[in-house]
């Protein structure tokens, strides 16, 4: 990461981990999405700044948090001010790191019958679901 003014500049990879997204997704939204426009090196190279980034959190929000479709995240972006919501980004962050940690850290042996147990109420709670449905 190199400055470029007073910005961090991201590759395509650090750019789609600082909010949880696959790199795929950040080259998807880039043709759906006028307003995504990476900075492109000669050789082709994606590179993006804090501005980007805090544009695909925004688009993370409308479409996952929000349940936008891409036409009405597309409807939305149109007032977006990236510099209006500067902590995005590490609100995305932290939020991202939550949803990574494990429920059970099942590396250690004696919290496994406690992770199994809990898996075999849920099954049978789901079951019981499945039943009511049919």
């Amino acid at each position: 990461m190199s400055l470029q003014g007073e910005q961090k500049i991201y590759k395509i990879g650090q750019a789609a981990k600082l909010v949880g997204l696959k790199s795929y997704v950040l080259r998807f939204w880039e043709g759906e999405f006028e307003q995504l426009e990476p900075i492109r090196t000669a050789s082709g190279q994606r590179l993006y700044n804090d501005d980007h980034v805090k544009l695909i959190s925004h688009i993370k929000t409308l479409l996952h948090d929000e349940g936008l479709t891409i036409e009405g995240a597309r409807k939305r972006l149109d007032s977006f001010d990236p510099q209006a919501e500067p902590e995005v980004v590490s609100k995305s962050a932290e939020q991202h790191q939550a949803e990574q940690l494990p429920l059970f850290n099942v590396e250690k042996k004696q919290e496994r019958p406690i992770a199994n147990s809990i898996l075999k109420d849920i099954h049978a709670e789901l079951l019981a679901v499945r039943k009511l449905l049919d």
